[in-house]
């Protein structure tokens, strides 16, 4: 009770979630960490908007909540754990992004050894906001979506452009953040894979995705 009413009271003071963008444009866009989200937010706002998930909104305004426009963007879990390996192990994008790579993923020297070693449910959950399962992000306890869109980075430009016609804009979508790599199924093996397909069956059961 004592948090849901400090965040509302952050949120009466323009210091809450809300401040900025979604206020601003009458929309939450929960950025789901490497889903294209820094390219979408530019686009869309021309800033960044921060990982912050569902529920904090919600928790800050449920009015607000209820009646601005929801959307987030999904990726094929496999192929999101691959960019955000090479993504952090390039630096990422800040000192934070940095530091926390060369202390946890410094010690591998291949993205095999960094799953077989590291990818488990509690270092998902527990650690930096980029390996967290999507569904923390934009699903309820029962899996229930809370989004009134959910794009797919698969179908990234279609889907974009769906939201901005809802928005009533009409922007270029930039290539941010892209990791230079190849294609995300060639590095994994069977147990790899069967590895990741574990640790985010929520994600792969829930958004449908397949290796």
């Amino acid at each position: 009770m004592r948090l849901r009413l400090s965040a509302r009271l952050l949120d009466l003071l323009g210091r809450g979630p809300y401040s900025g963008v979604a206020d601003s444009f009458g929309c939450v866009f929960i950025h789901v960490p490497k889903t294209a989200g820094l390219s979408i937010s530019s686009a869309l706002f021309g800033r960044e908007c921060g990982h912050i998930p569902y529920f904090e909104y919600q928790r800050a305004n449920p009015g607000k909540f209820r009646r601005y426009f929801k959307f987030a963007f999904v990726r094929n879990p496999w192929d999101r754990l691959v960019s955000t390996y090479f993504y952090l192990r390039k630096g990422g994008a800040n000192e934070m992004d940095r530091r926390w790579a060369e202390a946890n993923l410094g010690s591998y020297s291949t993205f095999d050894e960094f799953v077989r070693d590291w990818v488990t449910e509690k270092n998902v959950a527990l650690s930096f906001p980029h390996f967290r399962s999507q569904h923390y992000f934009v699903a309820d306890t029962s899996g229930r979506l809370v989004v009134d869109f959910l794009g797919r980075f698969e179908t990234l430009a279609a889907d974009f452009q769906a939201v901005a016609a809802r928005l009533g804009v009409h922007p270029t979508l930039p290539v941010l953040n892209r990791t230079e790599r190849g294609h995300y199924e060639g590095y994994y093996d069977a147990a790899t894979r069967q590895i990741v397909a574990g640790v985010y069956a929520k994600d792969i059961d829930l958004f449908g995705y397949r290796f």
